[in-house]
């Protein structure tokens, strides 16, 4: 699998904190050629946490490979993937 560098994480954390739910972000990293689709699907709140499950779909080579996570914002204000 590829890694995600620097950019594509911070595009990832502006994607997750930033987009519209079951509204989507896509970005192409230049250098490794992958594409990469975020899709926030529902936003409530955890111990007096705001929370986000998204659904990513990462496209290399033509191949697509979907994953799913929650992205909590934490006490300082930074976003924490939680799963």
């Amino acid at each position: 699998g590829q890694k995600m560098d620097a950019q594509d994480q911070a595009n990832m954390q502006n994607a997750i904190t930033t987009t519209p739910v079951n509204s989507q972000a896509q970005w192409t990293n230049q250098q490794s050629g992958v594409t990469y689709t975020v899709t926030p699907v529902k936003q409530y709140k955890s111990d007096n946490k705001y929370c986000r499950e998204y659904q990513t779909k990462v496209t290399v080579s033509g191949k697509t490979q979907d994953a799913y996570g929650t992205a909590c914002q934490q006490p300082d204000g930074t976003w924490e993937i939680v799963n």
